[in-house]
């Protein structure tokens, strides 16, 4: 698998994660109509603040991902650990929203949405590591070629 589609797939996840963090950030629950899934739930209601609230920071954290996975894009083999760690936060909201499905049922974009928490991070973190053991590899054999001669 190529170090350049890797770059690209994340590039597009943290394209993907900052415009949603940043239009939900200003947005808050008002912003999930710009999605086809309008809620129910009407700012007058009291627990409207606490909802809100709570949405603008999971998407606080969300933008901080995008950012993350951005600044990892360059040099991508270099940053397995703090990789691994973006995925896997990306991994439990999928866990979070999995408990939520069993809890009170699915919604119309719910299974799309922990289908990719679920699988994607995963396949993420494979190719990623295969990326950077293949770009340690390559590092050796030069090494190895430039000390015999």
């Amino acid at each position: 698998m190529s170090r350049r589609l890797l770059q690209i797939a994340v590039s597009l996840a943290a394209i993907n994660a900052i415009l949603a963090g940043m239009i939900y950030l200003a947005t808050g629950l008002n912003g999930l109509a710009l999605t086809g899934n309008p809620i129910t739930l009407t700012s007058s209601d009291p627990s409207w603040l606490t909802i809100d609230y709570l949405f603008r920071a999971v998407c606080g954290i969300w933008l901080s991902l995008g950012l993350m996975f951005a600044y990892m894009v360059p040099s991508i083999e270099k940053h397995t650990v703090w990789f691994r760690f973006a995925c896997l936060s990306i991994f439990m909201m999928g866990v979070g929203r999995t408990l939520s499905l069993q809890a009170l049922g699915p919604s119309e974009n719910a299974l799309i949405a922990v289908t990719l928490e679920l699988v994607f991070p995963p396949l993420l973190v494979w190719w990623q590591s295969h990326v950077a053991k293949g770009v340690c590899m390559q590092a050796l054999s030069e090494l190895s070629f430039e000390m015999q001669h």
